[in-house]
């Protein structure tokens, strides 16, 4: 046995991580009273799909990270995986919180995927009655569900904004009706994957299959703790694989279903990707930040030391590489093409006042960190690496601010919006911090371990 495998690392019950749970707490109350008292039910539901993706990209970047580790059989972030491995933990939790955002939009609370629950609803309705109906009968009852019009969620956008702004978008964004039957056409042919019962669906099945895994992996993580047995590694390892081809399907999809088809029409096959790297960052830019305020506090000793957050460092300066290129690759496929179903999204985000966040995401979530990380002294410069975490994450936040939020208008940052992301994530952190206060903040049996304690970088 060795002595590092003797500690064992617990916050105890005095300082600031005993009762840091506390403050996520009073800010979930906070936020989810401003949400619920300023905002309309369209807004409402932009603004929870908002902090309920961006959560669950923590979430969902850990559980990548604990998976990716034991595939690669790397020891040199063992002693700060027990971070990530709570954080991937929460799955439970944000289930739990995804649950009445799916409920709402299945039982038509919620109506910010009106465009292609219409159409297909109306595609349900015609399959019901037959084909019996004159041509003339089926052109009435398209007119009267606005088949040949653009969906209600379109309409709800172009109405946001000053009057002027509105007037100045519809006469710039008017459609024809060969246009408006082409825009229906596209969503009848998606209606086989996107309507409403086949959404709820798959959206509990990303649920049950990210808990599951997350439980899994930290459940035999923590009996390790108590036997030291080496089999529980072994049977992680051999789980990796296939876990992580759920991982990356499940997370795929999830995209697809809760983000794209916000723009019904939509489509991008990269777009999945384009998640998962703002994923990998956001967790990794969480996992130093936290693993900095146990060293600053003494709680780990030198457990986790600059040559660890040299390596975290490092792995997020290339995530972040990784964000701009797919990213940027999205965008220039999309231009080239000049397919206007394609060209539609970017289009919403480059105007009614967006294309200031549009140059922000450039300058502020690739520039900046590459410029201001690029460095090796300033990576193992730990006041200015924690400065630039806390810089990455905002501009993760940004970033799905920018996936969400144009659906419903112009720029216009509203109460509602910061309520339900401090009330979704004010929720999920709460859990993640009082989770911190109760375990070892190493996986003291992993038999990896003592490498990872004498890490020591060379260049």
């Amino acid at each position: 046995m060795t002595e590092a495998n003797n500690k064992d690392y617990r916050v105890g019950d005095d300082g600031f991580w005993a009762r840091a749970w506390v403050a996520p707490l009073v800010l979930a109350i906070a936020g989810g009273l401003v949400a619920v008292l300023t905002a309309d039910a369209d807004r409402l539901g932009y603004a929870y799909l908002f902090g309920l993706f961006t959560t669950a990209t923590f979430m969902l970047g850990g559980l990548f990270l604990v998976l990716i580790q034991f595939l690669t059989a790397s020891y040199w972030g063992v002693s700060s995986r027990r971070i990530v491995e709570v954080v991937m933990s929460g799955a439970p939790v944000v289930a739990l919180l995804a649950l009445p955002f799916i409920a709402g939009v299945a039982l038509g609370k919620i109506n910010i995927y009106d465009e292609w629950q219409s159409v297909a609803a109306h595609g349900e309705h015609a399959d019901d009655h037959g084909d019996s109906a004159s041509d003339s009968d089926s052109k009435s009852e398209s007119d009267e569900h606005g088949m040949l019009e653009l969906g209600a969620s379109v309409a709800h956008a172009q109405g946001h904004g000053d009057a002027a702004d509105g007037a100045a978008h519809e006469e710039e964004h008017s459609h024809t009706p060969q246009e408006a039957a082409l825009h229906h056409e596209i969503l009848s042919q998606k209606a086989g994957y996107l309507n409403t019962n086949g959404w709820a669906a798959r959206g509990i099945g990303y649920l049950i299959i990210w808990s599951l895994i997350a439980l899994m992996y930290f459940g035999w993580s923590r009996r390790q703790d108590e036997d030291r047995d080496p089999g529980h590694t072994r049977r992680m390892q051999s789980f990796a694989a296939p876990s992580l081809i759920l991982f990356a399907g499940t997370l795929t999809f999830a995209a697809f279903d809760w983000l794209m088809s916000l723009e019904a029409a939509w489509f991008s096959t990269i777009f999945g990707v384009v998640i998962f790297a703002g994923s990998a960052v956001s967790i990794l830019a969480l996992t130093i930040l936290i693993g900095l305020s146990f060293y600053k506090r003494g709680l780990v000793g030198d457990a986790i030391n600059t040559e660890h957050f040299h390596d975290l460092s490092r792995l997020m300066f290339g995530f972040v590489c990784f964000w701009t290129y797919v990213q940027f690759s999205q965008w220039m496929l999309i231009w080239y093409a000049g397919i206007p179903e394609e060209a539609t999204w970017f289009h919403k985000r480059w105007e009614g006042g967006w294309q200031f966040v549009t140059y922000l995401l450039i300058f502020g979530h690739f520039v900046a960190p590459f410029l201001l990380l690029i460095s090796r002294v300033q990576k193992r410069a730990l006041r200015w690496l924690q400065v630039m975490c806390f810089w990455v994450i905002l501009m993760h936040i940004v970033d799905i601010y920018w996936f969400v939020l144009p659906q419903a208008g112009g720029f216009h940052v509203q109460l509602a919006d910061i309520g339900a992301l401090l009330f979704v994530g004010g929720v999920f952190f709460t859990y993640v911090f009082w989770q911190l206060g109760r375990v070892p903040l190493l996986p003291v049996g992993d038999p990896r371990l003592q490498r990872s304690l004498n890490l020591h970088q060379i260049y």
